[in-house]
């Protein structure tokens, strides 16, 4: 990782209600989100206009084994304001956008499966069942 005196490092984790501030969250609980995403961060980050670059594959050092990325965010206001104007941005423009999303694709998934139309299996054979014979070996 390289060392930058022009970007914020922002980590998932300090945005994460359900991390405590000895874990990493550095925000308070009412300011938090539960469980946020380097896409969530960065699409809020779009949309503040802030100068970022994403690193997918980066790890927090307090939770090395779960890699959960990072994004660079250029210094424009102090860190914590500009943590505050992420997380408010992303409580309420980017999730319900996300999830608005998320249902347009399952309602259209669910027309497309109702569109193919498969046809239906034949198991029954008709006759007398034909009893389980086990190959003899030779």
């Amino acid at each position: 990782m390289r060392r930058d005196n022009t970007h914020y490092f922002i980590f998932p984790e300090y945005l994460d209600k359900t991390l405590t501030r000895k874990e990493g969250r550095r925000l308070s609980l009412d300011l938090a989100l539960e469980n946020p995403t380097v896409t969530e961060i960065r699409l809020a980050a779009e949309k503040l206009e802030y100068d970022y670059e994403v690193q997918k594959y980066a790890a927090y050092p307090r939770q090395w084994w779960e890699r959960k990325g990072l994004i660079l965010i250029e210094k424009k206001k102090p860190k914590l304001q500009t943590l505050k104007d992420l997380s408010n941005e992303i409580k309420l423009h980017i999730r319900p956008a996300l999830e608005k999303q998320k249902k347009a694709l399952a309602k259209e998934a669910k027309k497309r499966r109702t569109l193919k139309q498969i046809p239906p299996k034949k198991t029954e054979k008709k006759g007398k069942p034909r009893k389980f014979r086990p190959k003899r070996r030779k």
